[in-house]
């Protein structure tokens, strides 16, 4: 069975958004809803969904390399309760400068899926978009 990753573009477009809800309220939209929440590639366990999406130091997406030199693409998102994050913060080598981090795994299968980012009382999840997938679980019936 083909699984759907999440696009590489996970932007949010105000105009085609706005446009969206205006057409939906014009007629209704015979087709199925698409799914919104987005899942652990792995175990497909729920983590979090599209309306959590944010923007953080001005993009939603980022990309960035370790000191051990491993690059990853992330998303951000305010909330991932499907996230578990582990560990003391640091601010060492953070990414986003006046964040600590502490890695957030799956919290079903314990999948790496990102890092949990917190300033105070701000925080957000910087999450591997090659490990979130649209399709949950296979539905029975």
């Amino acid at each position: 069975m083909a699984v759907a990753l999440v696009p590489a573009l996970l932007l949010f477009d105000p105009v085609t958004e706005k446009n969206g809800k205006e057409k939906a309220k014009a007629k209704p939209d015979a087709r199925p809803k698409k799914e919104k929440r987005l899942f652990c590639a792995a175990c497909r366990h729920p983590v979090t969904h599209q309306d959590e999406r944010i923007v953080v130091q001005g993009g939603h997406e980022h990309r960035f390399t370790n000191p051990q030199g491993i690059a990853y693409h992330i998303g951000c998102f305010r909330e991932a309760a499907g996230c578990a994050p582990s560990g003391e913060a640091t601010t060492e080598y953070t990414w986003f400068q006046g964040y600590a981090w502490r890695i957030a795994f799956c919290a079903h299968c314990r999948t790496h899926l990102g890092w949990r980012f917190q300033s105070g009382d701000d925080y957000f999840h910087g999450l591997i978009v090659d490990r979130l997938i649209s399709a949950g679980p296979a539905k029975n019936g």
